[in-house]
């Protein structure tokens, strides 16, 4: 394993795409005086299980970048520090026909890794203590002259020592609360003594512009607050089964009229 090629530098991010399948963007720029051709490129750290590998050929023009999508392992929470820096390694082939392995340790300008690593995390410990899901029915009534969707917000404690506090779910780019607020409160404190919870969401569009569901990526992931008893804070995504998103997205068109 030797250095990259003089020019040759990698960095990590992630686009929106990204965020659901937990996907990490390997970002191959190429400052030579020639095109180069990577082979593979791989991505390992110890916040996460294994190596994740891209392996198709793609050449990286002289002045450009190309981003390499790769999947990100299941993550490791409580890996003991110091924690090893992560490492990008890439296979290449040079115009003249040269092929090389490479590694560097990746630039990492959005804090990509410590924000997927808290994300991962805070959803893991509070899925121990309680199992958050949306229903599977949306309901539509009228309310006001206005066409209201209801879809339930469910938390199933797992009997696990700890409390899990959820005081709200935020609005998404698709949907929101129907008094057309930040988002709903919901003010649970789930734990094995607090049985199971619920709260039905009021639901409106966030606005009736149609590239709103043409163009969705996250719209129909919540945004909740979570703090655990033991300190720990962050943001938990709950998102809804293929069939609720097409309901929602079917209930968007009949209030907006499309």
């Amino acid at each position: 394993m030797t250095a990259l090629p003089d020019g040759v530098s990698v960095s990590i991010k992630q686009y929106r795409l990204d965020y659901a399948p937990r996907a990490l963007e390997i970002s191959v720029t190429n400052d030579t005086a020639e095109p180069i051709t990577v082979t593979r490129a791989s991505f390992d750290s110890p916040l996460f299980d294994g190596t994740t590998s891209w392996t198709r050929r793609v050449e990286v023009p002289v002045g450009s970048t190309r981003d390499l999508r790769v999947l990100l392992g299941e993550p490791v929470c409580d890996a003991p520090a110091p924690v090893r820096p992560p490492r990008a390694t890439i296979a290449f082939e040079l115009a003249d026909g040269a092929a090389g392995v490479g590694s560097a340790e990746p630039a990492d300008p959005f804090d990509t890794v410590a924000e997927v690593t808290a994300q991962d995390c805070i959803a893991e410990h509070t899925a121990a203590i309680a199992e958050i899901t949306a229903g599977d029915v949306v309901r539509t009534e009228q309310r006001a002259g206005e066409l209201v969707a209801l879809l339930e917000l469910r938390a199933r404690p797992t009997g696990a020592q700890g409390v899990a506090n959820v005081a709200t779910a935020a609005r998404t780019t698709l949907i929101g609360p129907v008094d057309r607020s930040t988002g709903w409160n919901l003010g649970w404190a789930a734990s094995a003594a607090s049985g199971p919870l619920s709260t039905t969401l009021a639901i409106v569009p966030s606005n009736c512009n149609p590239h709103i569901v043409a163009e969705d990526k996250r719209g129909t992931y919540f945004p909740l607050a979570v703090a655990l008893d033991d300190g720990e804070e962050g943001t938990v995504f709950v998102g809804v089964s293929d069939g609720v998103r097409q309901q929602l997205y079917a209930y968007i068109g009949e209030y907006c009229g499309w």
